[in-house]
């Protein structure tokens, strides 16, 4: 993981889950994640102990949470709170921005691993 406190996010390793590219890059408490989705790719019902925001750059996600339904748009920001369940749907390519707190130690080590 680049422990820089600056860099392109063009320049960050990704990982690849599924359709999805993820382009984390971690502080000490706090992580952001690009992520790159085709339309029509999934990000299936799950949870983690981090809380979350998603900010949508560019495209149209729905998301399905408590039982409700949202679409999210560019400009669009969600927030995920700590263990809850949450899915959505790419409806057209799209572009999210997460963040989370504390940091994902599960991506960063995916990255060690790839």
């Amino acid at each position: 993981m680049n422990k820089s406190k600056y860099v392109q996010m063009n320049e960050l390793p990704h990982l690849q889950v599924e359709k999805l590219k993820l382009f984390p890059f971690a502080g000490d408490k706090l992580m952001t994640v690009k992520a790159e989705l085709p339309k029509g790719s999934i990000g299936a019902k799950h949870s983690h102990p981090h809380e979350q925001m998603t900010y949508v750059v560019k495209g149209r996600v729905k998301v399905r949470m408590k039982g409700e339904e949202f679409i999210l748009s560019q400009g669009g920001i969600i927030h995920f709170p700590s263990n809850e369940e949450h899915e959505l749907e790419v409806a057209e390519d799209t572009i999210l921005l997460d963040i989370f707190t504390p940091v994902r130690e599960d991506f960063i080590q995916k990255l060690k691993d790839v």
